[in-house]
């Protein structure tokens, strides 16, 4: 029996064919959307809103809340955010390297999923006076106890997600990112102006959780049920333990820096480091992780066909370096006026350090693009190793620079993926039978363009310092730099201006 399912969403009209109950599958399944919107522009139009959305937030509440309270929430979700980034991903992950796939996957996956998020977050509301006790905060302990129900909320959304990804669906995922967050956002904008302190990000992130489960549901056609079967769990388990061990490496990557640094400095100084790292990760929230997501599935179809994945990875070199290269070194370049116009002198602290991060996102390209590539062909474990390098490295460059303060560890930490390339580079090389032509030879020209254009935008803005405020000046070096980069790149590559120029709006 076929069901059918019309509803309206951003004022456009979308039926849904499937099954009754059955998981969202190319037989089962259709989405119509007029105008129709490829998989990449949902993702960015969902991660370029939630990133602003979320940078507007902050922008209202640095000043009122300070770097203390951004430092006590970062210490937070070290331990409450690992059910997000390793158990919830690696059931997604699971759920679509699968090639024939029906409701038992997916029950099975939910059910252990939320089994595992629950028996941690009972951890660490009994572990949560002794945590607060390590980094001398005694609100943590609860603040700890009342955001351990976050990995329960969030365990519930892995099975639609990866549901929509499969079919390459993202509109669901935009609609519940954008809803959720909007929702969230306004909880935490409302509690900040009331005088709330670090709760209104507490309300902030467990409303922003709970309403996107719900919508995730909603507008997913995927029965909800949970149940479990050894044979399906066994068959998610192949795919689910190396991903999980990536995961749990990146996590780790990304986290244990910041309870290292916790540990040593304190909650304030996290917090100024907290910022620098935002703004790589907005960076790479816009610019790559879209990109990224859609060809983790895409490059699936060329598993039989190296000369194809060769052709498409040059491809996606290209388009991606020009966007994302002048973000980096042009955002490098106007971060010190940025801050002075944004922030009081509070958060100064962070200038230099949000510089060294921008630059590292530089090298973060091709390690992205390079881990699309492994986990399309199945190299899971291979990809892996990347991860494993790269939190081993982490963990290094923290020990060793952390003693000598914020500026001495964001430089270590920054140099990371500069010394991982030869990895990335040489796992694509005898795994996919990628050579590093294909890698670095479409970055070369974005990147030349990209150095030019930040050499001119800091002479401008050293030539500008004390001669013109500094809300006159910011406007001047973003309009100087997107002059000369757009100069840079029709002379530079004009085969890629005509092929965007070309290029009709649909699939990327």
């Amino acid at each position: 029996m076929s069901a059918s399912l019309i509803t309206q969403a951003d004022g456009e009209y979308i039926t849904i064919h499937a099954r009754r109950g059955a998981a969202i599958d190319r037989q089962n399944c259709t989405v119509k959307v007029f105008p129709r919107l490829s998989p990449t522009s949902w993702l960015t139009t969902k991660t370029v809103f939630s990133q602003l959305f979320a940078l507007l937030l902050f922008a209202i509440q640095a000043p009122v809340l300070g770097p203390k309270v951004f430092g006590l929430i970062s210490i937070v979700m070290v331990f409450v955010g690992f059910c997000e980034n390793v158990p919830g991903e690696a059931a997604a992950e699971a759920l679509i390297s699968v090639r024939e796939i029906d409701e038992r996957h997916f029950s099975t996956m939910t059910t252990a999923n939320v089994l595992l998020s629950v028996a941690i977050g009972i951890a660490v509301f009994a572990g949560a006076q002794r945590i607060a006790g390590w980094f001398g905060e005694p609100e943590l302990a609860a603040i700890l106890r009342w955001m351990s129900v976050l990995p329960a909320i969030s365990a519930f959304a892995a099975a639609p997600i990866a549901a929509t990804k499969r079919d390459m669906l993202f509109q669901p995922l935009a609609l519940r990112s954008i809803g959720s967050l909007f929702v969230g956002g306004i909880v935490g904008l409302v509690l900040t102006l009331a005088g709330a302190g670090v709760w209104a990000l507490v309300w902030q992130a467990l409303v922003t959780r709970l309403v996107s489960s719900i919508v995730l549901w909603h507008t997913v056609p995927l029965k909800f049920g949970m149940g479990f079967s050894t044979r399906h769990f066994r068959e998610l388990a192949h795919f689910a333990a190396p991903t999980l061990m990536s995961r749990f490496l990146t996590w780790s990557c990304n986290q244990i820096p910041r309870l290292m640094l916790g540990l040593y400095w304190g909650s304030t100084d996290l917090g100024l480091f907290s910022l620098a790292s935002r703004l790589g990760d907005i960076l790479m929230e816009v610019a790559v992780v879209p990109r990224y997501a859609v060809a983790r599935v895409e490059l699936r179809k060329y598993a039989s066909d190296r000369a194809g994945l060769d052709a498409a990875l040059r491809r996606t070199f290209t388009f991606l370096t020009v966007f994302c290269f002048p973000l980096c070194i042009g955002g490098a370049a106007i971060v010190p006026t940025l801050f002075r116009v944004w922030l009081d002198p509070r958060w100064n602290g962070a200038i230099v350090p949000a510089q060294c991060l921008l630059l590292a996102c530089v090298a973060l390209v091709t390690q992205y693009l390079g881990g699309a590539a492994l986990l399309a062909m199945n190299f899971q474990r291979k990809e892996a190793l990347v991860s494993i390098a790269q939190t081993v490295v982490t963990v290094l460059a923290v020990a060793a620079c952390a003693p000598f303060g914020l500026l001495a560890a964001s430089i270590g930490i920054a140099a990371r993926p500069f010394v991982l390339l030869p990895l990335s580079v040489g796992l694509l090389k005898r795994y996919c039978a990628i050579p590093a032509s294909t890698i670095f030879l479409p970055q070369w020209p974005p990147l030349a363009a990209s150095l030019t254009m930040g050499t001119c935008v800091w002479l401008l803005r050293m030539t500008l310092d004390g001669r013109v405020t500094d809300a006159v000046a910011l406007p001047l070096l973003i309009l100087a730099g997107t002059a000369v980069y757009t100069l840079m790149v029709r002379l530079t590559m004009p085969t890629v201006v005509a092929r965007f120029a070309s290029r009709i709006p649909g699939r990327v």
